[in-house]
């Protein structure tokens, strides 16, 4: 009895002392690739051409179609592409002439605006060469904004008038029907080049490595890490992976798995090889074993989100069954032919001469709209929480508004100051963090050790870093200015809530987020770029506990050329009732996750101070700021 019991305690020991032996070496890789067509008999189609067919009282709309649509990505276009849209367009139908109304809370009189509803129907057709792969009637339902700023008695006679000019006018003087048909064709070109583009891109890839050497399969796992990390680093977007290369590996850490099965024992190497296979088979473009293995390790237990990352990844990303995509030399092909490089240098070669001409022109009219932007808000705000009741979702919207104290404790706050210890992941040197918000000015002061400052003033903005190898006051350009401005709204300031968003969110189904079951509030921000596209800007994501009604997190992703650029999530905990909200509950711990070109950032945000007063001095900007560092 005594031998056995001697026996199963070196037993132990040994098993955790071989666990103990596994340690990690971790190592990201930024991995050029392509984004796919949905569409595999496109992989090897450089040129696109768009055939029109308009209604004959359309002919001088077709000319403005072919210069401004369609222009998919990934293609060059060609009178004879190989890639060809067919789009019909007969003549939109004009059905009526009507009002809407909004409220002018300065002058205290309601205001008028008419509008014509058209019903437009676009029928598109898409070949590959000579295989139709896409087709649809897209029968939408569009507005031309006529006029506006009508007082009521104006009403009845400016619908009338517009309703009667635009039935008896011809094609070539209705400038509504250009207008909603060009809009219809915005949304048609955005869902094309979502399903027929191609485009370059990068992804960022997580293996783990073995760094043990005592350990008995390091020297063959280390043969792994040599040849994927050769691999990933000389990738191209026309030259993909080699899988017969990794096939002897990837049969060796497969075998593996099974060599050292599912226990509390084996847990860090089978995360090990489980993370790497999932990821490896992943870049293969192997569907099957990418999720198999992604699988098991979130059955392991350890960082099961990286699991779910490459399940998430395999079910959008667009696989053949079974075959490799290759990587074609498309886009090398495209740069010898010219495509984009000449227009983008004369692009930028007029937008330099036009900037130093219109510099000081732009800037006076831009502090004249960022002023009147900042009432604007104020003023939007404001309306919002007067009529609750007519927003979207309103209960909801109630329910929130009554969380952080009301409409009127929140109308009230006049500034609002924070004082916040930083906890930064791997580091232990303590960082503050200094916010002062009022309606017009914002100060963001840090000590890193090093101060850096932030600051709004009015329509400007300047930063200050004491590591600064040059000026240390620096001006902040347009879109860093309206990036900040949103924390003169002192909600945001404290809870990241965005009452200038709240009836363009849509409400999608619910989603848990920090262990609770919330509202899941979206909205996507679009712009057009330099070749009229409607591309993404930024994504906007809230979540709403279902039953306190605070908020839960918040989740802000920013594109770049279409492309994401970065992603920031905010996790709102600890709350806490302040005075002067009328007992309205805000966070005091925030965690924080960046994701940009610097890599991932995590921190949490303990605040040890925050004052929300009705009165306040201006003296700490024009003291400490204004006055000291401007000039």
């Amino acid at each position: 009895m005594k031998k056995t019991l001697l026996f199963l305690l070196f037993f132990g020991l040994s098993i955790t002392h071989a666990q103990e032996k596994v340690n990690f070496k971790k190592k990201k890789f930024y991995v050029p690739a392509i984004a796919y067509s949905q569409y595999p008999c496109l992989d090897n189609v450089l040129t696109q051409t768009t055939i029109y067919q308009v209604d004959k009282e359309l002919k001088g709309e077709e000319i403005k179609f072919k210069k401004k649509f369609f222009n998919i990505d990934g293609y060059l276009k060609q009178p004879e592409g190989r890639l060809k849209i067919y789009v019909t367009i007969p003549l939109p139908q004009y059905s009526r002439t009507q009002a809407d109304s909004t409220y002018d809370k300065e002058n205290k009189q309601w205001k008028y605006s008419v509008y014509s509803n058209y019903r437009v129907n676009i029928n598109v057709q898409v070949k590959c060469i000579d295989q139709i792969i896409f087709s649809q009637d897209f029968d939408n339902s569009e507005i031309d904004r006529v006029s506006g700023n009508l007082q009521k008695s104006q009403l009845t006679k400016a619908i009338e008038d517009t309703d009667r000019t635009i039935r008896e006018s011809n094609v070539d003087e209705n400038l509504g029907l250009e207008r909603v048909l060009e809009a219809s064709m915005y949304r048609i070109q955005y869902l094309l080049n979502y399903k027929l583009s191609y485009s370059t891109t990068e992804s960022k890839e997580k293996f783990e490595f073995m760094t043990s050497k005592e350990h008995s399969e390091y020297a063959k796992m280390l043969s792994f890490q040599n040849e994927i990390t050769t691999q990933l680093e000389q990738i191209t977007v026309e030259k993909g992976f080699d899988a017969k290369l990794l096939a002897p590996h990837l049969a060796y850490l497969e075998s593996l798995v099974v060599k050292y099965p599912q226990s509390e024992a084996n847990s860090n190497i089978r995360f090990i090889l489980t993370n790497n296979l999932a990821y490896a088979y992943l870049l293969i473009e192997n569907k099957e074993k990418a999720i198999y293995y992604a699988n098991l390790l979130i059955q392991n237990d350890q960082q099961t989100s990286r699991g779910t990352d490459i399940i998430d990844r395999v079910n959008k990303a667009n696989f053949v069954d079974n075959i490799v995509r290759t990587h074609t030399n498309r886009f090398a092909e495209l740069k010898k032919l010219g495509f984009k490089i000449q227009e983008d240098k004369e692009d930028a070669r007029l937008a330099f001469f036009e900037k130093i001409e219109r510099q000081d022109v732009d800037w006076e009219q831009e502090k004249i709209t960022r002023t009147k932007y900042l009432g604007l808000i104020n003023d939007r705000r404001n309306n919002i929480l007067d009529s609750i009741a007519f927003q979207n979702n309103p209960e909801l919207l109630a329910k929130i508004i009554i969380g952080l104290g009301g409409n009127e404790a929140i109308k009230n706050i006049q500034k609002v100051h924070l004082l916040s210890k930083l906890n930064f992941e791997e580091s232990n040197v303590p960082q503050t963090e200094e916010k002062w918000a009022t309606p017009t000015n914002y100060l963001l002061r840090k000590k890193m050790p090093d101060n850096y400052y932030e600051i709004i003033n009015g329509p400007e903005a300047w930063s200050y870093q004491d590591r600064s190898v040059g000026e240390k006051w620096v001006k902040l350009n347009n879109s860093d200015y309206w990036e900040i401005s949103n924390n003169l709204d002192p909600i945001n300031l404290l809870t990241s809530f965005r009452f200038d968003l709240w009836n363009k969110l849509e409400l999608l189904p619910d989603e848990t987020s920090d262990g609770r079951l919330c509202y899941h509030l979206s909205y996507t921000e679009k712009t057009v770029n330099a070749k009229n596209r409607v591309i993404p800007k930024t994504e906007y994501h809230f979540f709403i506990d279902k039953e306190k009604f605070n908020i839960v997190s918040s989740e802000k992703t920013e594109f770049e050329n279409g492309n994401r650029n970065s992603f920031e999530r905010k996790v709102y905990q600890d709350y806490r009732e302040i005075t002067a909200l009328n007992n309205g509950k805000i966070p005091h711990r925030i965690l924080y996750e960046f994701e940009d070109y610097y890599g991932d950032t995590f921190y949490q945000e303990d605040r040890d101070k925050v004052e929300v007063n009705p009165v306040f001095s201006n003296r700490i900007f024009m003291k400490e700021v204004y006055a000291g560092g401007f000039k």
